[in-house]
């Protein structure tokens, strides 16, 4: 079997990876050999030894004199302790030629700074357990890799939503998570550029599913982390409707690639890799892709009346955009972007500072990512 050299980056402080369980049942999985025997054994076992396990911490560069790095905002980063070996039957021999470092993320940026040297460290695959927003930096990180030599990319969800894991199909269960990271099959995925065009101190930035401004988007970035891992998707749809009473319309032109050009006021504007955007909006699966080289542009124009806001609602409700002349979904492989003013974007859940004119491109198989086997 081929020696296979893996980087976990965990955000020890995403909903999941708080306890010793959820790491210990994700080393269980990256470590067996056969996966399909007893899915409840874990690595240790009297007699049996299991491969060498380094848990790290990798710091960005050194800090300042008497100023420590930045932590997140819950605190210092730290691997859970792991519980005393137990005793029992191993369900599945240690595979003697996998390496796993488990790299716990300190501070915003940590992730993407990781990813971007694994290569050079000698990693063949790359995993990321976290939520959106850790997924977006260890693909960003992946991204500054020349094509040739970047890693493959595993993902196992740990947030609160997981927007991008629930439009892969990819499993909310730790341990069946942890097998597809390590699996055979992979498929490419694209990656979007967002390019602010004039701003020098906002450079391009990678987003893997979601750029988006107004209604909803808040949502995304105002929503505590404390609330997210207790509510999930319903902490993210409280605050979605808290922003809609209060919608801006924003007047903006995007310009298509193949000339077409629409301008109006909207409330909503995003291009979206997903069929859940946000944590709050829904698009059709059959209407999307996310390894065809497109995106999708998704408007919504502003209501003028209680009615459009009512049938606006009722389209979204049933994922129906055709009958809606509110709503527009268009498949785009690049958009330009004009506004009037400067406003805050949101690339994944993150905020994001986007100039007057913003492109936006697609990448279309940016990193390949692990999934699960067919049959």
């Amino acid at each position: 079997m081929k020696s296979q050299k893996i980087l976990l980056i965990i955000n020890p402080v995403s909903g999941r990876m708080r306890s010793a369980a959820g790491l210990c049942d994700i080393l269980d999985e990256l470590y067996r050999d056969d996966p399909e025997d007893s899915p409840m054994a874990l690595p240790f076992s009297e007699g049996k030894t299991t491969p060498p396990l380094r848990a790290v911490a990798k710091p960005l560069g050194k800090p300042s004199a008497g100023k420590p790095a930045p932590k997140t905002a819950a605190g210092p980063a730290a691997l859970p302790p792991l519980p005393a070996a137990p005793t029992g039957p191993l369900g599945g021999d240690p595979n003697p030629d996998r390496r796993v470092t488990v790299a716990p993320t300190m501070h915003r940026g940590h992730a993407s700074r990781m990813a971007a040297t694994a290569a050079e460290e000698g990693y063949d695959t790359v995993i990321c357990c976290g939520g959106d927003g850790t997924f977006n930096e260890t693909v960003a990180g992946l991204m500054s890799v020349p094509a040739e030599s970047r890693p493959a990319l595993g993902y196992i969800p740990s947030g609160s939503t997981n927007d991008f894991a629930v439009s892969m199909g990819l499993s909310g269960s730790l341990r069946e998570a942890a097998r597809t990271a390590v699996s055979d099959a992979e498929t490419p995925i694209d990656v979007g550029l967002f390019h602010p065009v004039g701003l020098n101190h906002h450079p391009a930035r990678y987003f893997t599913y979601i750029a988006s401004f107004g209604a909803f988007t808040a949502a995304s970035y105002s929503t505590s982390q404390t609330a997210k891992n207790l509510f999930g998707h319903l902490a993210y749809l409280v605050s979605g409707v808290k922003d809609i009473a209060n919608i801006q319309p924003r007047h903006a032109v995007f310009d298509l690639p193949d000339g077409r050009r629409i301008e109006g006021d909207f409330a909503f504007g995003a291009v979206t890799n997903t069929t859940s955007a946000g944590g709050v909006l829904k698009l059709p699966s059959d209407h999307v892709s996310l390894s065809d080289g497109y995106m999708e542009l998704f408007l919504i124009r502003m209501p003028k009346t209680p009615l459009d806001l009512q049938r606006i609602a009722a389209a979204l409700m049933a994922q129906d955009f055709e009958g809606c002349p509110l709503i527009e979904l268009h498949h785009i492989r690049s958009v330009r972007v004009l506004l009037d003013d400067n406003l805050s974007w949101s690339l994944d859940g993150e905020e994001a500072l986007g100039g007057k004119r913003i492109e936006i491109k697609c990448l279309g198989g940016g990193v390949r990512l692990k999934t699960a086997p067919t049959e």
